[in-house]
């Protein structure tokens, strides 16, 4: 009896440790067949070397796009000028692109002298600011600079008088320029009635764009409730109105 009970507990160990011994055999199999090769030293088959790595997206950010139109445009003054002119304009830009882009076609440069006026300087459009209109605030400097630009546009426009063509309708206004005359803001300074009949109309402008950029109650009144003849709400310092003979 005693050999047939050794033996059965035998059988009994082997049995016990079975499972073991497949659990192992099955994660060593495992192991082996889903470990990577070793490929230190091979040249991948599908890479091409001669090939460039694909290209970011040519689409600007809006951000790219924004600071490339304010860089087109040269500010000329104190590092503190530009940076109030720069942040006007990117009110401008976030509120009414449009008026942004009119402001862009029609003003080259915006520059710090001691007067606010529109002038020509070697065939550029120049809109002049002090820094009275300047500093006064953002907004404010927004709209000095959005007078001027409508400045440029009424100079432009008697030009275009010789012309068969047309010169754009400001933002806002009709786009169907069959309606509008080759000179739509009747600009020929040939008596004091036009310019101020322009000046009226850059201030409506200017008082639209003031009003969409959030500028104070005070600063749009200002500018809406001035008086025909009333010149410092866009302009101030030292210069001459030429009116032809």
């Amino acid at each position: 009896m005693e050999p047939e009970h050794k033996s059965f507990f035998k059988v009994h160990k082997v049995l016990s440790v079975l499972p073991l011994l497949l659990l192992s055999a099955g994660g060593l199999y495992y192991i082996l067949k889903h470990t990577p090769e070793d490929t230190s030293g091979k040249a991948p088959q599908d890479f091409n070397f001669g090939r460039a790595a694909p290209a970011a997206s040519s689409v600007p950010s809006p951000a790219a796009e924004e600071a490339k139109s304010i860089a087109a445009l040269d500010i000329q003054g104190s590092p503190e000028f530009k940076s109030q002119v720069t942040r006007a304009l990117k009110l401008i830009w976030l509120s009414d692109r449009d008026t942004f882009l009119f402001i862009k076609r029609y003003i080259f440069v915006i520059r710090n002298e001691d007067k606010t006026d529109f002038h020509m300087d070697g065939g550029l459009p120049v809109a002049a600011i002090s820094n009275a209109h300047a500093f006064r605030s953002l907004p404010w400097c927004a709209g000095i600079i959005a007078h001027q630009a409508f400045h440029s546009y009424a100079a432009f426009s008697a030009k275009k008088k010789k012309k068969a063509g047309r010169a754009p309708p400001p933002p806002g206004a009709s786009a169907d320029t069959g309606k509008w005359p080759v000179n739509p803001l009747n600009f020929d300074f040939t008596s004091l009635d036009s310019l101020l009949a322009m000046e009226a109309k850059a201030s409506r402008f200017q008082a639209k764009v003031l009003r969409e950029i959030g500028a104070s109650r005070q600063e749009v009144n200002e500018v809406v409730k001035r008086k025909p003849r009333d010149f410092k709400p866009g302009h101030d310092g030292k210069y001459q109105l030429l009116v032809k003979p």
